[in-house]
Order: structure tokens, then C-alpha cells, then sequence
């Protein structure tokens, strides 16, 4: 189960205002004015350099402007802001001063980020009762990333009794809303029986759903799906489609589904030098990769060795994704990665 965390529910809505130089135009005309929400509107434009180059800064400001109107989503933006440390030293007691202020106004989005800063104890003690409390204030307006995290907390019984069935009724009114990290939840619980009777079928539409949105865990759970034939027809070209997509999208469980697929000849020639790559792609990434021992990087020549892993830094390196030489894989689990 994953908490929403990065607070972007509803971004395409802000974008879609934000779209032409034009609305933009018009926008910083009434925010020049003194309309609170156009000012915030300017904010997030220079915060994500939409329709103007990016200006942390000038958000800021404008994120200021706003916020002393009274606007929540500007003060709610600026908490985030200082807790993340985005266009400002992370200072903790800031942002929480301004998330606090935002959720006693009754803002769901503030509510909800106030409480993922006390079920994590960033800031403040950690408190599973007061993050719960926050949620359910947010979740009572239909937020769906408060539904969400409160779904993972009734699941995991931290800060309330544990209770499945009501984190599934949770996880499927966000699910419902669009929210992939819910879809992907849900996908979770009736995949492994929890709150529902497991379903594999049904794991799979939810699975599907937030793998369109570009979920890369859901990306590399379907593709197990598709591998193993479990609630979808097997399709050993489509699970490879997705677990490289899952990969490209940092998503290194992926990856060694990748490595193990190239090992054993899932739907593929087995060649030992791709298994140990994706290996290579994995373990750069500093995870867990499992404790079994593993041929597929023994069993080729030192000449195979050391090309397989420039094309792993290489790829990483294509993909954007962080690349540390020091990194060697050795192990790595027999069984399939999920989530």
C-alpha cells in the first residue's frame, strides 16, 4: 500500500487554465488587479513554468500575495513549499505553520498534507491518531488522496482498528475519482484477498487503469499478470512491453522482473548478459534486490561482465535516472517482483 504524497490531485484541471500564453496573459492581468486566485494561479504557473520559464521565486511572491488575501491553495502551497524546501530552505516549522492554517480553514488538500507530516513524524512527533483525524476531516469532503491514505491506514490498523473491508470502500471511492495511487491499492487488495475475496480479474482491470495513468508500479504488476497468465490471458510480449515501461518510469522491481525474464527465457531468447544488465540497472538504483545467489552475472566472461554494465549505465543514464558506478549486483530474488 503506497500514501499519496506528492499532493498533485487535480493538476490537470490547473493546467488545463494555464495552457496558452494567452490565458495566462489574462490571468496575470486580474492577479495584478488583486484577485487572490489569480495570483495563486500565477504562482503555480512560475512554480511549473507554464505559458513563462520556470521562477521559484516569483511563485513565491505570488503564492505570498494570495496567501495574505487568504487564499488556501496559496497557503497551502507554501507549506508545501518549506516543507520540501522548493524556492526556500526546508524549514519544517514554517511549513507546518502555514499547513496548519490552511486545514483549520476546512482546505482538504492542506488537511491531507498535514496529516502525511504526522503519520510520517516529519516535523512533529509521529502520530497515526492526528494524521487520521486530518484525513477524515479531508476524506468527509471527498478528497481522494485523503480516502486514499486513510484506506491505508484502516488496512494497516495505524491509528485506527484494522479494517479491510473499510480501507477497500475507502480505496474505491479515490479509485473511483481517478486517483491512480488508489486504483493501484485497490488492484492490490483484490489481488491478495484483503477486504474483498481475492479476485485476480478484477486486480488486473484496477491494475490496467493505473497503468494507463502512468503508474510504474501498476505498470509492473500487470505485466506479472500478462507473465504468469494470472486473471488476463498470458501474453509474454505485452508483459515485456510493460515491464520495460515500468523500468523507463523507475521502477526497479521492473527491472529485475526484466533480468529474471531474460534468465529463464520467459517469452524471449535467455541471454545471460541482458539478465545481468538489467541486474546492473537494478542494483545502481541501491535496492533490496534479494539474498538468493544468482548465475546471471557468474556464468558470463568478464569481457560480457563489463559490457553489461556500461549498457546499464547507459541506459540509466538515458532514462534520467540516477547513476552510481559503485553499485554491483550480486544477488537477486528467483521469484517475480511486485510492487
Amino acid at each position: 500500500m503506497r500514501l499519496v504524497e506528492k499532493g498533485r490531485f487535480g493538476q490537470s484541471q490547473l493546467d488545463s487554465q494555464l495552457r496558452s500564453p494567452d490565458q495566462v496573459s489574462k490571468i496575470r492581468a486580474r492577479a495584478q488587479a488583486g484577485s487572490a486566485r489569480d495570483e495563486f494561479l500565477m504562482g503555480y504557473a512560475c512554480t511549473n513554468g507554464l505559458g513563462q520559464p520556470q521562477s521559484l521565486s516569483q511563485a513565491l511572491a505570488w503564492y505570498l500575495k494570495a496567501a495574505n488575501q487568504g487564499e488556501p491553495a496559496a497557503i497551502t502551497e507554501l507549506g508545501r513549499m518549506y516543507v520540501r524546501g522548493i524556492g526556500v530552505s526546508q524549514d519544517y516549522e514554517k511549513g507546518l505553520e502555514w499547513l496548519r492554517r490552511a486545514a483549520a480553514d476546512g482546505y482538504a488538500p492542506a488537511q491531507t498534507d498535514l496529516g502525511l507530516l504526522y503519520f510520517q513524524g516529519l516535523g512533529v512527533a509521529p502520530d497515526y491518531e492526528s494524521a487520521v483525524r486530518w484525513w477524515e476531516k479531508a476524506a468527509r469532503d471527498n478528497y481522494a488522496p485523503a480516502q486514499s491514505n486513510l484506506g491505508v491506514a484502516y488496512l494497516n490498523g495505524m491509528g485506527v482498528p484494522r479494517d479491510p473491508a473499510r480501507a477497500v470502500q475507502l480505496f474505491r471511492n479515490a479509485a473511483d475519482a481517478g486517483l491512480d495511487t488508489a486504483q493501484f491499492d485497490l488492484a492490490s487488495c483484490y489481488e491478495t484477498g484483503q477486504g474483498v475475496p481475492q479476485d485476480f480479474g478484477v486486480a488486473a482491470e484496477w491494475y490496467r487503469k493505473a497503468a494507463q495513468q502512468g503508474d510504474p508500479g501498476a505498470q509492473n504488476n500487470l505485466a506479472s499478470m500478462y507473465q504468469s497468465g494470472r486473471g488476463v490471458p498470458a501474453d509474454a510480449v505485452r508483459a515485456l512491453r510493460l515491464f520495460l515501461l515500468a523500468a523507463e518510469n523507475g521502477n526497479m522491481k521492473a527491472a529485475v522482473n526484466l533480468a529474471n525474464t531474460f534468465h529463464l527465457g520467459i517469452g524471449v531468447k535467455a541471454d545471460s548478459e541482458l539478465s545481468c544488465m538489467w541486474l546492473q540497472v537494478a542494483s545502481a538504483a541501491g535496492g533490496d534486490l534479494g539474498q538468493s545467489p544468482q548465475k546471471q552475472c557468474s556464468e558470463i566472461s568478464d569481457h560480457q561482465l563489463n559490457r553489461a554494465r556500461e549498457q546499464a549505465w547507459q541506459w540509466r543514464a538515458q532514462h534520467h535516472l540516477e547513476v552510481d558506478p559503485s553499485k554491483e549486483t550480486s544477488t537477486v530474488s528467483r521469484g517475480f517482483a511486485s510492487r
